[in-house]
């Protein structure tokens, strides 16, 4: 069946087979390409120069009609790197893939990545582009490879080699909250990064406030306080509130059945309350246990 054009995105290492047979099994599926984005050092291994070079002379003389863009990883003076081998290249690297990849989501393109060539590094940074940028209609993948083909260093799989795309599963930032879907609009990694981060300490706050001020009675709220901020015993918390431990124990248990309903979880432990509720009573400057109960949304 045919499918929607896509652009594709692939690391290239010693191997350009790589490259190759990502884009002829991507065209077996049915895909239209619009265009390939090929990443690659310049001037460390021989090899995956040689490999730059093969690519070149290989499409220079193919009959496709989609575009071929050759991207040098390179700090911001133009000096490209000869390896993924330092902060810097990576970072470098990371802001290259996540702002091609950015420019084709913002015109509302598919995007396929293969990252299975050049250094495991980058195979994990590319995750993490993908993980900022995909939406649901794009895709990761690792290219495997054996036998016959992976030693013949043809460039193109033939019937019974054995090579396979493998996709690699994405949960997109944006799928995972709707305050996250923002991220499109942010063309740097490291900021979207930031954001999420933002976000996410803002939806716990907001989770947790929620919880705290519309589910627990008064005097829960007091006992699961302390317990939030100062990570007390039973004991302690009884002797802080001036009421029996067996107290504390039943609005602990009270609370912890509702913060698994609240948050949808079949279990929810004493530390695991502690980490959902600490942020939002830290913000709570000024405020005393024995003061008088927050009040209810």
């Amino acid at each position: 069946m045919h499918q929607s054009n896509a652009t594709l995105f692939s690391t290239l290492g010693t191997e350009p087979q790589v490259v190759t047979a990502f884009v002829d099994l991507i065209t077996r599926q049915g895909i239209s390409i619009d265009s390939l984005h090929i990443l690659h050092t310049i001037g460390g291994d021989k090899r995956i120069d040689q490999a730059t070079e093969t690519l070149r002379e290989e499409f220079a003389n193919s009959s496709s009609i989609y575009k071929i863009h050759f991207h040098a990883i390179a700090n911001l003076q133009g000096h490209p790197y000869p390896d993924i081998d330092s902060s810097e290249s990576v970072e470098a690297f990371f802001r290259l893939l996540y702002l091609l990849i950015w420019q084709e989501k913002q015109a509302n393109h598919i995007v396929h990545v293969c990252i299975a060539g050049g250094r495991k590094t980058m195979a994990v940074y590319g995750m993490s582009a993908a993980q900022l940028l995909f939406d649901e209609r794009d895709r990761l993948w690792h290219l495997f490879s054996a036998g016959k083909f992976l030693e013949s260093k043809r460039l193109h799989p033939q019937p019974g080699d054995d090579v396979r795309l493998v996709p690699i599963p994405v949960i997109p930032w944006s799928s995972l909250s709707p305050v996250l879907t923002n991220l499109s609009g942010i063309q740097d990694p490291y900021a979207a990064l930031d954001q999420v981060a933002h976000l996410r300490l803002r939806e716990r706050y907001d989770e947790a406030r929620i919880f705290v001020l519309s589910l627990l009675t008064p005097a829960e709220q007091r006992v699961v306080r302390l317990l939030a901020l100062e990570g007390l015993s039973d004991q302690e918390i009884a002797e802080r509130l001036v009421v029996s431990p067996r107290t504390v124990e039943q609005q602990l248990r009270a609370a912890y059945a509702k913060a698994e309903e609240h948050w949808q979880v079949e279990k929810i432990t004493r530390t695991q309350l502690i980490a959902l509720l600490q942020y939002f009573f830290s913000t709570q400057i000024g405020e005393n246990p024995h003061d008088k109960p927050m009040r209810s949304l």
